[in-house]
């Protein structure tokens, strides 16, 4: 297999005496989709946010295309390609549609030609969510919670991103809103983009990912693809009801 685009080594996080993540290693590969899975409390956001530089990491590397990450600031990382969609959406509730999403492309450059990629990127967003398109010039805290994950998803996507994370994508959706995102990820994903999930969804999130990892009390305890882990007799049991 190919040098890992993402490689997290003995990562560890800590809340003053409480360790939240407890020497975790993994890898995601360039075009993969691979997804944290575990219940509330795991470490799955803690490890996220350490990935973004938003939390600081105890011990422990996070290279990304070979270049540790643990020193460098957030919005650093996020030059580098590595962007976060945040649990719970974090959008401006106050600014239009259109304002949020190009805040996305606010460290993209703004020559003639930077202009013209960030309105095509933009059109691209629009088409995967013609709500979006709808609703583009009305104020986005009018928009429903799927809506609202929609935009939290196109924001991201119009910083042009080589990994994407995704913080509880499926939380507070319907599930028919739910089995939408995951289609739409699906086909950024079959685009060429690669996916690192994060969720409590366990049966949508392995349906979707090449691999998967089980996080439990800060440790993975379980790791392979996400086919073999639907059928395992212990995430069955645990997260599917089995």
């Amino acid at each position: 297999m190919s040098e890992a685009l993402l490689a997290v080594t003995d990562l560890q996080v800590a809340y003053g005496h409480i360790e939240a993540v407890q020497g975790i290693s993994f890898e995601v590969h360039g075009g993969e989709i691979r997804t944290l899975v575990g219940a509330n409390g795991a470490g799955k956001s803690t490890t996220l946010l350490a990935l973004s530089g938003l939390v600081k990491a105890k011990a422990g590397s996070v290279r990304f295309e070979g270049e540790e990450l643990t020193r460098l600031k957030t919005h650093q990382i996020v030059e580098r390609g590595l962007v976060q969609v945040a649990e719970g959406r974090a959008i401006l509730t106050t600014l239009t549609v259109r304002e949020n999403l190009e805040l996305g492309a606010y460290r993209r450059p703004r020559s003639r030609d930077g202009r013209s990629a960030i309105a095509s990127d933009l059109e691209r967003v629009l088409a995967l969510f013609p709500r979006l398109h709808e609703r583009i010039d009305g104020l986005a805290g009018n928009l429903s919670g799927g809506e609202q994950q929609m935009l939290a998803i196109g924001r991201a996507l119009l910083a042009r991103p080589r990994l994407l994370l995704l913080d509880e994508p499926s939380m507070g959706l319907a599930p028919i809103i739910v089995q939408g995102i995951f289609r739409t990820l699906r086909e950024i994903n079959a685009e060429g983009l690669t996916i690192f999930l994060v969720e409590q969804n366990v049966r949508q999130a392995l349906k979707i990912a090449d691999h998967g990892y089980v996080i439990e009390n800060g440790r993975i305890v379980l790791s392979d693809s996400g086919e073999r882990l639907l059928g395992d007799p212990k995430v069955l049991a645990a997260y599917l009801g089995g």
